[in-house]
């Protein structure tokens, strides 16, 4: 385990979202240009990234340790809620920001993030555990996290938000994956070259959102910090919890689950509360402080495995 590498990673991925921030700031990008960007990932570098990593994995893994490994990752969900509803009563977090603070708890950077993370941690050998949680972080994210994101002006939520590209992209990958069908090399490349684009751009439409914010507004609520402790450090305690429960004894899928666990707030919550007119400045704020100090938080976790 290459603590460094780890550490050089998380520090990598913080400077393309200050490269972000100071491109808005110098106005090489402005509302429109993280608008429009934010459109090209969700539609187009996202999906292309989820189909590959998907399909590039067949035949690596058997389909009882995929069933096993998905029943893993659910199950992790059920967790993530719970340490969710713990935070909102602990924290009596007004109801107008409890949906979009169990979003921020329910979903982590396991892609963006999670793949170098992890491929750092515990090697080349782990991606495809990490691929299958985000997979169901897929269709986890473009269901019930775009229902409890989005701000419905009429109070009723539109069912239509749910047939989205990387939802239905999830659903053709994985029902690929259980085919002999081959993906034409020429189209793997180009899917490989458009996915490449998603973490730098996620990253550099966090940093512009940031810096639309007032430096105040990043710290004047103190339920953030409190916020970013339970993201970084009780999520992954949780789950090592739950994982012990579980008499889960391969080391790779257990420290996969726990590692994930620990990864700050998914850089397209912010995408999400921009499309969907949720609360993009305490998303942003969360994505700030969570990717910031996972920068030392996720090599201390990865030290205890």
């Amino acid at each position: 385990m290459d603590i460094v590498m780890i550490t050089y990673q998380m520090l990598a991925l913080f400077l393309l979202l200050v490269t972000g921030y100071v491109a808005y700031k110098a106005h090489v990008t402005n509302d429109d240009a993280v608008r429009y960007l934010t459109k090209l990932v969700l539609n187009v570098s996202l999906p292309a990234q989820i189909l590959v990593s998907f399909l590039a994995k067949r035949g690596k893994v058997s389909n009882m340790t995929l069933l096993e490994v998905t029943g893993i990752s659910l199950f992790c969900y059920v967790v993530y809620f719970l340490v969710g509803v713990v935070f909102v009563i602990v924290t009596r977090t007004p109801k107008k920001q409890r949906k979009t603070y169990i979003f921020m708890l329910l979903f982590g950077n396991v892609g963006f993030m999670g793949y170098p993370v992890i491929q750092a941690v515990f090697g080349i050998d782990a991606m495809i555990y990490a691929v299958i949680f985000n997979v169901m972080f897929n269709f986890i994210v473009y269901s019930i996290g775009i229902m409890l994101i989005s701000e419905e002006k009429a109070g009723k939520f539109n069912p239509k938000l749910l047939i989205n590209t990387p939802m239905v992209t999830a659903l053709i990958a994985l029902i690929w994956f259980f085919t002999p069908i081959p993906l034409p090399e020429y189209l793997n490349d180009a899917l490989n070259y458009l996915g490449n684009l998603t973490t730098p751009l996620a990253m550099i439409i966090i940093g512009g959102t940031i810096a639309k914010m007032k430096a105040r507004e990043l710290f004047n609520d103190w339920r953030i910090y409190v916020f970013t402790v339970f993201r970084l450090i009780v999520m992954p305690l949780a789950v090592l919890a739950a994982m012990n429960l579980l008499h889960e004894q391969q080391y790779l899928i257990r420290g996969t689950a726990v590692v994930l666990a620990a990864t700050p707030v998914a850089t397209n919550a912010t995408m999400l509360a921009i499309q969907y007119d949720g609360d993009v400045d305490l998303v942003s704020k969360g994505i700030f402080f969570s990717t910031v100090l996972s920068v030392a938080s996720i090599p201390i976790v990865a030290m205890f495995l």
